[in-house]
């Protein structure tokens, strides 16, 4: 009969645990991956926006999330062509 071990568990002949990892790596870690698969997809980030308008344009108001999101959409299907379908 085999004995499985965890997976975030050090060998026993070593005799000490596994380090643990931050929960807010992970969560930066998880943050970086899912903005990653939204740009590979093409969803308009808001975030990178309104930072983009804070340091390059700060005396305009940035549009708000909706509004950004319908533009994008919008500049995203009004040029033929530029899509793969």
């Amino acid at each position: 009969m085999s004995h499985a071990t965890p997976l975030n568990s050090a060998p026993a002949s070593k005799g000490a645990a596994a380090p643990a990892i931050p929960a807010n790596s992970l969560r930066a870690r998880a943050q970086r991956i899912i903005a990653v698969v939204r740009r590979i997809i093409g969803v308009p980030d808001y975030q990178v926006y309104v930072s983009h308008m804070q340091r390059h344009h700060p005396t305009c108001t940035p549009m708000d999330e909706r509004t950004f999101e319908r533009e994008r959409l919008a500049d995203k299907y009004s040029r033929p062509g530029s899509r793969c379908c």
